[in-house]
């Protein structure tokens, strides 16, 4: 790694950018200008990319690219065709990128180079697209939605003519060239961000909406804003499938590869929300009947889960929402504690499940002393 100090590197991307809004900096990417896969290599450097050179840095792990251009050559995020020659320069690979706030690049000595204008865009809060280049990419739709699910807090919105541009590649059906795992993973981000409203937001003024997120109604997904921290990205889906019943899950998930554990947590609140909020008033029959078709004893989480979204999306009062909660859990742990009776030797299997149901709804009226 001795001769490494001649490489032309450049820290580039959502580093430079979130450095320059003053948010944290969880990963830094690179763009090498002025090297070959050979050279890499002989630097220690270990290959990961297949369709373009990606290297990972031998001590830091972090990803080092080759300044590349791209051209299209056929639909789908894989018709791109890649040239990585050692003469391309790092402002040809800055033009390849999304938006301006993603084109700037910084030296080892701290300059800034910003070709395209993204540190003005910064300081105006705007997310525009870099050249007509971004059309060659729908993927780029959603990024641009995400993102602004992220920056709104920060006072963004999107350029006008990046939306114009939107439109036109969602009139011509480039959506239909992604793949479901592309598409889940942007929704996934911008779930897990303080404003995902916006994400459905900016899919809304593009028309795209409808053909992604067909049944989501645009004013169910502000009740998703807030503090990232305080609600995970799977619970928030689940709590938009709760509100919009008209959104079919199934058919949802043939335009994203949603993972098995969301839909199944979001089938959950979607079909017991209703009961779980009304814990107060049910007979030890049907308190029993919800843990068993919950699964609680088995997945007490994902249960607590379901209960919580369900709380916060039909509750209005914290504090009651809070109560119910505890309650459910209260009633989890009570009847997890039943096993089989001493007394079961000889009996029938029919006959010990009904001794274990007897002592769980024992169990229920007994911990139901708020009635």
């Amino acid at each position: 790694m001795g001769s490494e100090t001649a490489m032309n590197t450049f820290l580039v991307g959502g580093a430079v950018r979130d450095r320059l809004l003053g948010l944290p900096i969880f990963e830094r990417d690179w763009v090498v200008v002025g090297e070959t896969p050979d050279s890499m290599l002989a630097r220690g450097f270990r290959q990961v990319g297949k369709d373009f050179p990606v290297f990972l840095h031998p001590e830091t792990q972090e990803e080092y690219a080759l300044a590349r251009r791209e051209y299209k050559q056929a639909p789908g995020h894989q018709g791109f065709r890649f040239d990585t020659d050692p003469d391309i320069t790092l402002e040809e690979d800055l033009g390849r990128r999304d938006l301006t706030i993603n084109a700037i690049a910084q030296a080892p000595d701290g300059t800034l180079i910003d070709p395209y204008g993204g540190q003005k865009d910064l300081t105006n809060q705007l997310l525009r697209h870099v050249s007509d280049a971004f059309a060659e990419d729908p993927l780029r739709i959603l990024r641009l939605a995400q993102f602004q699910a992220r920056l709104k807090g920060l006072g963004f919105t999107v350029h006008d003519q990046t939306t114009q541009l939107c439109r036109e590649m969602v009139d011509r059906g480039d959506l239909g060239t992604l793949s479901r795992e592309r598409v889940f993973k942007e929704l996934e981000k911008a779930l897990g961000a303080s404003h995902p409203s916006e994400f459905f937001a900016v899919l809304a003024s593009v028309n795209a909406l409808a053909r992604i997120f067909q049944g989501v109604q645009l004013a169910t997904t502000k009740n998703l804003d807030g503090p990232a921290r305080d609600t995970s990205a799977e619970l928030r889906f689940s709590r938009l499938v709760l509100e919009n019943p008209a959104l079919d899950l199934q058919d949802l998930n043939k335009r994203l590869a949603i993972p098995k554990h969301w839909l199944e947590l979001a089938d959950l609140t979607r079909t017991w929300a209703p009961t779980f909020c009304q814990v107060t008033t049910l007979s030890a029959d049907a308190i029993l009947n919800a843990l068993e078709r919950g699964d609680a004893r088995r997945k007490p989480m994902r249960f607590a889960q379901s209960v919580q979204v369900s709380c916060q999306s039909l509750i209005m009062e914290k504090a009651d929402q809070a109560q119910i909660v505890e309650r459910w859990q209260r009633l989890v742990q009570e009847t997890a504690k039943v096993t089989l009776p001493e007394t079961a030797s000889g009996l029938s299997g029919q006959d010990i499940k009904a001794m274990i149901r007897a002592e769980q709804l024992r169990r229920i009226e007994a911990t139901c002393d708020w009635r």
